[in-house]
Formats: structure tokens, C-alpha cells, sequence
């Protein structure tokens, strides 16, 4: 069983993320596909038919579509184009918000000792969509302001260069401190402040570890989802050279179409990929929560008695 009450150095933050998906890898995405992936193909196909609509107005006439032509387009469905906007916006959140609790309930199960199947996590999860709504609401008039003015300034220095060490340190920093605040909210029946100070003071026992990790996986992650996503991209570019040198430009509606194609195909490539690949920034926020509850709480000998009595059964 993995141990998440644990004392970790900075190498374990990391190396502890991938070995919690060597021994729970086919479980964790077994039971998200089950419990998110109904919401992720109507996203996604809901995406798809936005995309299309876009698509016929700016080239209903076999030609690129410009100024009132696509104007008057958008005017006559414009009824359509907020239908779909509207429908994205509900469906990205409740599925943001089952993506960010899923996580916490998996950790929440193997710190229960409990059977993590897609029924519990579910049941977890529905308990706990209203604290996360509260989180999210609270969030936006008290951290994200100030979280917004920290990055401006970070951004603003970037012309004197200072601003770059500043952005790469700020961000996950902020980042953590949240994400603490969101494990703790979530899982305890801590308030919401007392939960922002809680995810406050673990974060600064030890920062420059917790920092590090944080930077670390989010590059692998933006790396790996970047890479898979733009393949489709670059074969539409290759495809589109490769047609110009050898028709010319007379198949331009053909060019544009498989252009478009290809650029439809890596937008939802790559939301897919964001929401799936999410789960290994979460699941490394988790474990170094975990740890840092351990640092202060020192809850390892009672975790490591249990895996005892686990291994025994």
C-alpha cells in the first residue's frame, strides 16, 4: 500500500508522484475514465460542433469569409453561438470541479484504508462538490486578487530581468499554497480561512523543496501534453506545403479544410490531455500536503503501524 503520511525530501516529492502511478496508474484512470470521462466526450463533442459552426460561416462560400459577410453570419446564430457558449461554460465547471476532487478522494481512500473503487470516489466526491463550489467562489475575492497582482508585478519586472527568477518562483508558489489550502478545505472540516493559513504555514516549513517539485512536474506535464497535442498540428502544416508545392493554390477550400481539421483535432487533443495529465500535478500536490501534514503533525509512525496491521491481513 502507498504510504501517504510520509517525510520526504525533495527527490521523494518527485520520485513518490511516479511511484504512486507505478502501483495505482491503471486503478487511478480506470475509475476517472468511469466517473469523468462521460462529461469529457460531451465537452469535447459540444467543442466539436462550435468548431463547425465557426468553420461553415468562415467559409460558407468556399472562400475565406471577411467583414460583413462572417459578421452578418455570427448576428443570424447568434442564438446558437451562446446556446453552445453557455452549455461549455456549466460543463467545464462541473467537470473542473470532479476533476480537482477526484484526486483528493483517491488519497482520501487510501489514508481511510477504504476500497478505492468508482463507487466510493464517486460518493466522496458528491459530498464534497458544494465545499469545492464555496472554495472556488471564496477563492475569486480573496486569493485570486491578490494571487493576479503578484503575477502582474512578477511579469511587469521581466523588462529588468529580475522578474524572470521572481515568475519562477512566485507562481508555484502561489500554486501550492492554494492547492494546500484546497487539500485541507476539502478533506478536514477546517473553514475556509483557517484552511488558507493552514495551506500557508505548510508551505512555508518548506519551500524551496515544495517549489522545486511543483516546477518540476508541471514542466514534465506541460512537456508531454504540449508534444502529443501539436503532432496533429504539424502534420496539417506538412500536409498543407506538401500540397501547395504539389497542386499550387487552386485546392485552396481543400487546404483550409484539412487545415482546420487539424487544428479542430489539436484543440480537443490537447483539452483531453489537459484534464487526464491534471491528475499528476493534483495527485504531486497531494503527496507533498501529506507530507508536510507529517512534518508537523507526525502522523508516520501511527501510518506506518497501520501498513503493518494491512500487510498482515
Amino acid at each position: 500500500m502507498f504510504q501517504l503520511y510520509k517525510k520526504r525530501n525533495f527527490n521523494d516529492l518527485i520520485g513518490d508522484t511516479f511511484n504512486f502511478f507505478k502501483a495505482h496508474g491503471k486503478n487511478y484512470f480506470a475509475n476517472y475514465i468511469v466517473i469523468n470521462g462521460g462529461l469529457l466526450l460531451v465537452l469535447i463533442v459540444l467543442l466539436y460542433f462550435f468548431m463547425k459552426i465557426f468553420y461553415d460561416g468562415l467559409f460558407s462560400n468556399g472562400n475565406v469569409n471577411t467583414g460583413n459577410v462572417f459578421e452578418n453570419y455570427f448576428l443570424q446564430n447568434m442564438e446558437l453561438f451562446i446556446g453552445y457558449g453557455i452549455g461549455a461554460f456549466f460543463l467545464i465547471l462541473i467537470l473542473s470541479l470532479i476533476n480537482s476532487l477526484y484526486p483528493i478522494a483517491y488519497l482520501k481512500l487510501i489514508e481511510r484504508n477504504e476500497e478505492t473503487n468508482a463507487t466510493n470516489i464517486w460518493k466522496y466526491i458528491k459530498s464534497k462538490i458544494g465545499k469545492s463550489l464555496v472554495f472556488l467562489l471564496l477563492s475569486m475575492v480573496t486569493i485570486m486578487p491578490i494571487a493576479v497582482l503578484l503575477g502582474f508585478l512578477c511579469f511587469a519586472l521581466v523588462f529588468i530581468l529580475i522578474g524572470i527568477p521572481l515568475i519562477l518562483i512566485v507562481i508555484p508558489a502561489i500554486f501550492t499554497c492554494i492547492s494546500f489550502a484546497y487539500y485541507n478545505y476539502i478533506s478536514t472540516n477546517d473553514g475556509y480561512f483557517d484552511s488558507v493559513s493552514k495551506g500557508y504555514r505548510l508551505f512555508i516549513k518548506k519551500p524551496w523543496p515544495l517549489i522545486g517539485s511543483t516546477m518540476i512536474i508541471y514542466f514534465i506535464v506541460n512537456t508531454v501534453v504540449s508534444f502529443i497535442s501539436f503532432i496533429p498540428y504539424f502534420i496539417g502544416i506538412f500536409g498543407v506545403m506538401f500540397n501547395v508545392e504539389t497542386q499550387g493554390v487552386e485546392n485552396q477550400q481543400e487546404v483550409i479544410s484539412f487545415m482546420m481539421i487539424m487544428v479542430g483535432i489539436t484543440f480537443m487533443l490537447s483539452i483531453s490531455l489537459n484534464y487526464l495529465m491534471q491528475n499528476i500535478v493534483s495527485i504531486n500536490q497531494g503527496i507533498m500536503y501529506y507530507s508536510m501534514i507529517d512534518e508537523t503533525e507526525k502522523t508516520s509512525n501511527l501510518s506506518e503501524i497501520d501498513l503493518i496491521g494491512s500487510n498482515e491481513e
